[in-house]
């Protein structure tokens, strides 16, 4: 690539222009000395502009020399962005809340808001559409227009040009991708957020999955990070209830991982050896010698993914089996192994069926996103779910001091998003209207304990909310056919028990223990039913508005928003 006489050239053509500008204002100068009026002075010719229009074209052509208009693309991605919050801005300040149609349009808003968020991820690409992907994970926070809207960013990422592949593997490997397999498809199979995925087959007849990540990448992601960090802050200045700033501050360098493929390669290496034991879980073999910073190359793994209930029902595998699978493969990390996949997404799991059982498969995809969860965080954390569980809040409160919680309800109630005093404390004989106005608000009022409490607990647990909180979602679309609070707490107890059983009688206590905590388990579901009984009781008697009657019903929908799932 000989670009040092284009750039010449255009110097040279700058030159001439200058030049002849010159001559130009030399012409005009003379032309208004005849005249009687005071002449114009060539200082006020706009000579300036002129100048910095052609130092403005020039600085853009080195970009396109010498960077591939990074600089350039990142100005644009920063205006364009820019552009959408301002618009969004001003449509929520001209929303009267007293209106009396002000619910229904705040929903009309919500989704115009979404569309131009989605339209600017998908135009920005790389970082926003992860960015985006993350805010379409939290459906019991934001508004389902965002979430539902945000959750296509899953699928129509944008493609690139086969030069753009090529360009990688020239730089990478020094060949191209035709040169490296014996087959190699150009069409791609997968476009995500920072990388595309390919077909393709080895010399050896192995057939392969190649994630190529995009090629400006990594030039841009410094720019796009510093560009939704700003945007962030100014957010927060015109919304205070806006408080999501931090997290991409703290986590910033937690995502630059992602940008290096070796590293996934040894995250899936890893993956793999700590789950062995669950024999239901599949992670694809990583082939190194065709894999770069930028070039990923894997075992090609047939599947479909874990959100397509229409076709898991056409396999007729069983909802609750996926799930039970699913819920267990993610409590052995967080609460046994303590390395984390961070960004287990719908499009990042698949799953097949058992060639000979016929059972479900776990298939763990894109492993660029870990967190470590070390051991003093671990098991305090088993011992605060199974407190939690077992309504022990003395437990509960020295679990959390040791990993520097003071709030242990409220983070309680991040972790299995639910209001945990709720289902405690004395039942009274009669309700009022205001007390059941109470109950109401307390089930509703999980936005704010999440943001208080994310800020206090450890850093290294905010993937693990992360995770927490997209698993939820995936149950949320099979329906919660599972309970996954109690099938993780049944996990973090077993882990928390026979990390300690040495002898006979150890192994007796942990049993003792056992029995009551499902004893625990048994009286957290049963409580519901029981409750919705006794408030339709108190209308009958008299005893509690007409409203008790849809009391139940009412939270336990909220809950589907709300709860750990």
């Amino acid at each position: 690539m000989q670009r040092t006489p284009h750039l010449w050239q255009c110097l040279g053509i700058a030159s001439r222009s200058t030049f002849r500008i010159r001559q130009f204002h030399s012409r005009r100068l003379a032309a208004h000395q005849n005249q009687s009026k005071p002449s114009r002075s060539w200082k006020t010719f706009p000579f300036g502009r002129v100048g910095f229009a052609l130092i403005g074209a020039g600085a853009l052509g080195y970009d396109g020399i010498v960077n591939d208009f990074t600089y350039a693309g990142s100005s644009v991605r920063f205006v364009r962005s820019v552009k959408t919050a301002i618009l969004i801005a001003i449509d929520y300040l001209g929303l009267d809340e007293n209106d009396a149609e002000y619910n229904t349009k705040i929903k009309a808003l919500h989704q115009k808001s979404a569309n131009r968020l989605l339209e600017t991820c998908l135009l920005n690409g790389g970082l926003y559409i992860k960015v985006g992907q993350g805010f379409a994970a939290i459906n019991h926070i934001l508004p389902v227009e965002y979430t539902s809207t945000l959750a296509k960013l899953q699928d129509e990422c944008l493609t690139t040009s086969k030069a753009d592949i090529q360009k990688v593997f020239r730089s990478d490997f020094g060949q191209l991708p035709e040169e490296m397999y014996k087959e190699f498809d150009y069409k791609p199979v997968a476009a995500a957020s920072l990388a595309q995925v390919f077909r393709a087959r080895l010399h050896s007849g192995e057939q392969v999955a190649v994630k190529v990540q995009y090629s400006d990448l990594q030039k841009r992601f410094i720019s796009d990070v510093a560009t939704i960090i700003f945007l962030q802050d100014m957010i927060e200045l015109v919304f205070k209830n806006y408080n999501f700033g931090w997290i991409m501050n703290d986590l910033r360098k937690n995502l630059v991982q992602e940008l290096n493929f070796v590293q996934e390669g040894q995250n899936a290496e890893r993956c793999s050896e700590g789950l062995q034991k669950l024999k239901y879980v599949v992670v694809p073999k990583i082939y190194w010698p065709q894999t770069k910073t930028r070039v990923l190359t894997m075992e090609w793994m047939e599947g479909f993914k874990i959100s397509d209930v229409p076709e898991i029902k056409k396999q007729k595998m069983s909802l609750v089996d996926i799930d039970m699978k699913l819920y267990n493969v993610f409590a052995e990390q967080i609460f046994h192994t303590g390395f984390v996949h961070a960004d287990p997404h719908p499009g990042n799991i698949f799953v097949r069926k058992n060639a000979q059982s016929g059972s479900a498969e776990i298939i763990l995809l894109d492993h660029g996103l870990y967190e470590e969860l070390p051991a003093s965080v671990r098991g305090p954390l088993c011992e605060f779910w199974e407190a939690t569980v077992l309504r022990d809040e003395a437990k509960m409160k020295a679990a959390a001091t040791r990993i520097d919680i003071v709030e242990y309800v409220k983070f309680a109630e991040v972790l299995f998003q639910q209001p945990i005093r709720m289902q405690s404390g004395p039942i009274k004989s009669k309700l009022s209207q205001e007390e059941l106005e109470h109950i109401r608000k307390v089930a509703r009022e999980n936005f704010d304990v999440i943001m208080s409490t994310l800020k206090e607990m450890p850093r290294s647990m905010l993937f693990v909310i992360r995770n927490l909180n997209i698993v939820r979602s995936i149950g949320d679309m099979h329906g919660n056919v599972v309970n996954r609070p109690q099938v993780m707490a049944r996990y973090a107890q077993r882990c928390l028990y026979e990390r300690n059983m040495r002898s006979p009688i150890q192994y007796m206590r942990w049993l003792c223990r056992r029995i009551y905590f499902e004893y625990c388990l048994w009286i957290t579901s049963l409580r519901p039913i029981l409750m919705n009984y006794y408030l339709n009781f108190l209308y009958l008697v008299g005893r509690a508005p007409e409203s008790a009657r849809t009391l139940m019903r009412d939270v336990m929908q909220q809950d589907k928003l709300s709860q750990l799932h």
